[in-house]
């Protein structure tokens, strides 16, 4: 990919683009932003303009012919290191930053970066799901991010400021990423060739909270199927508890053992349940029903749902959390 082929952002490029030009980019970055928005394809690519031995960076218009921008692209650049979460741990491994226990700081990212660069001048560290940094994680970064060697750069990748260790916020150049403009989401949905129209793609960045791999997961058929499942168990007045918890269980777990993929798919099935009440109650609104009793009920069945994603977001157990929201909603008000 080149930075034309690049859709959205275009400040954050500017602001490299100026950095670069004056030559005064920085050692250490902080990319945060919601999940899924293009945050490591950035940093993959601005990895690609500060490696490639053809243009210079200042240009931003790496060759993407030249050795090195070939084995950027396959993921296999010797000056290119990544870390990320293993799909099976909560934090990042240590062993990942360090080495193991037996080889500390003969291995891992930490010593890697210290290694002369085998093109160029540069060596970069891509760094994800630095949100599962933990404490002993951040303190074996201190020293590459208080002292980085001459020429590497370290780029951190984040849904949030708030989520990041003060270790790491005091250390990196923040570098904020919005939300894809509606417009620029649909395009990178429809690249996709995903077979959806324009309201369902809307639809689903709505339910996705902008997310764009979990936009495309609410437009697969399973999730489809469950969505159908899941109004036909609203529908009635008082929606059977039991039945819900179970459906809704089952759709999350079947998104595997990562938590943080788990904890996503209970976001997207409290914000599917809000915009059924939602039209549930346009609707009454229409047909001029605004003093029907249930309009209360549904208020709370909303409100209720919001307070569900503040507890995933607290990392709340996720059966604890999915059956008192069902039996929550069962009842359609608060307890007394």
């Amino acid at each position: 990919m080149q930075w034309n082929d690049y859709i959205g952002h275009q400040q954050q490029r500017e602001w490299f683009a100026t950095a670069l030009r004056n030559g005064r980019l920085g050692s250490t970055f902080l990319f945060v932003g919601p999940a899924s928005i293009g945050k490591q394809t950035f940093a993959t690519l601005l990895a690609k303009t500060l490696l490639c031995v053809t243009n210079p960076p200042e240009q931003m218009n790496p060759c993407g012919h030249c050795e090195s921008c070939l084995l950027v692209e396959a993921e296999t650049h010797p000056d290119l290191l990544r870390v990320e979460k293993p799909a099976d741990k909560s934090v990042i491994p240590v062993e990942k930053l360090v080495g193991p226990r037996e080889a500390r700081m003969q291995e891992g990212l930490c010593h890697d970066i210290r290694l002369r660069a085998y093109y160029g001048r540069r060596k970069i560290a891509i760094l994800d799901d630095a949100d599962h940094l933990n404490q002993e994680g951040a303190n074996c970064l201190l020293k590459t991010l208080e002292e980085p060697p001459v020429g590497s750069i370290v780029i951190l990748i984040g849904t949030s400021l708030q989520r990041q260790l003060p270790t790491i916020r005091s250390r990196a150049q923040a570098i904020r990423f919005a939300e894809l403009k509606p417009a620029e989401a649909k395009l990178l949905l429809q690249r996709s060739e995903i077979e959806a129209d324009e309201e369902a793609i809307e639809q689903a960045l709505q339910l996705a909270g902008g997310d764009l791999s979990q936009a495309a997961e609410i437009l697969n058929e399973e999730s489809r199927q469950f969505r159908t499942a899941l109004a036909d168990l609203l529908k009635p007045q008082t929606p059977a508890a039991i039945e819900l918890a179970t459906l809704v269980s089952d759709y999350v777990n079947a998104a595997g053992q990562d938590a943080s993929d788990r904890r996503s798919r209970m976001r997207q099935v409290f914000r599917t349940v809000i915009e059924f009440y939602r039209t549930q109650m346009r609707q009454a609104c229409l047909a001029e029903q605004a003093a029907d009793p249930t309009m209360e009920m549904m208020l709370y069945r909303m409100d209720r749902c919001v307070e569900a994603i503040n507890q995933v977001d607290r990392n709340a157990n996720q059966q604890t959390l999915v059956e008192s929201w069902s039996w929550d909603l069962q009842r359609g008000k608060p307890l007394i």
